[in-house]
């Protein structure tokens, strides 16, 4: 389960990320980027989720809603087949497991780690990350492939498909080589988001587990 809730920090982040003004030197690839996260300060979003492994099986399906604001906030909201909140209000990254009754805190910078999220975070160009290829067309999306250029990342690979300039799916690869797949419906950009979103208050009698800097967990 840990590993599924670090793809699930690690997907908004990155989303995050590309919410940062980006560098037009990787061709017709990063300009598409471009188009669709220009003057993009806020996202609204349903998605499915279907994580899969290696062989292809279908481990785990959800869905819910999806609200960011740059630079450094989001709601992660799971909504089936059970309740998870995830707020990153800036400074920390709360999980909050309704049926455990149980939220875990982590401080966001050490959450990020040293990969190419934070360095887009820090307004690094997307070139500069990322090595961008072109897929095709498939399914009538067109697909980009980035994989990092640090060594040491939370993922070995991106792909992003895109109907026009809208982004549809997101797939994140892990050195496990189990992808995370979202797909995106009625997307909205700019939507006025009321900041009291972004503060997470833990219900009476949750249990708070709040991970000391020095010992947080790297992500896989």
């Amino acid at each position: 389960m840990f590993r599924y809730t670090c793809q699930f920090i690690i997907a908004p982040l990155v989303l995050l990320a590309l919410l940062m003004p980006l560098s037009a030197k990787a061709g017709s690839g990063l300009e598409r980027l471009d188009n669709f996260f220009e003057g993009l300060g806020s996202l609204r979003a349903n998605f499915e989720q279907t994580v899969i492994d290696a062989s292809a099986f279908s481990l785990q399906e959800s869905g819910g809603v999806l609200i960011m604001q740059r630079p450094d906030k989001f709601l992660w909201d799971y909504q089936r087949p059970y309740q998870q909140v995830i707020i990153a209000d800036g400074k920390k990254i709360y999980i909050y497991d309704a049926d455990l009754e149980q939220v875990t805190v982590k401080v966001m910078q050490k959450s990020m780690g040293d990969t190419p999220m934070l360095l887009l975070s820090s307004g690094g160009a997307l070139a500069d990350s990322f090595v961008i290829t072109e897929m095709g067309e498939d399914d009538g999306l067109e697909w980009l492939q980035l994989k990092p250029r640090a060594q040491q990342s939370n993922f070995s690979m991106m792909r992003l498909a895109f109907d026009h300039q809208t982004l549809r799916v997101m797939e994140l690869v892990d050195s496990f080589d189990q992808t995370t797949r979202l797909q995106f419906s009625e997307i909205k950009r700019n939507p006025r988001i009321d900041s009291a979103l972004f503060k997470f208050v833990a219900p009476p009698g949750v249990d708070v587990i709040e991970e000391r800097v020095d010992v947080i967990e790297e992500l896989p």
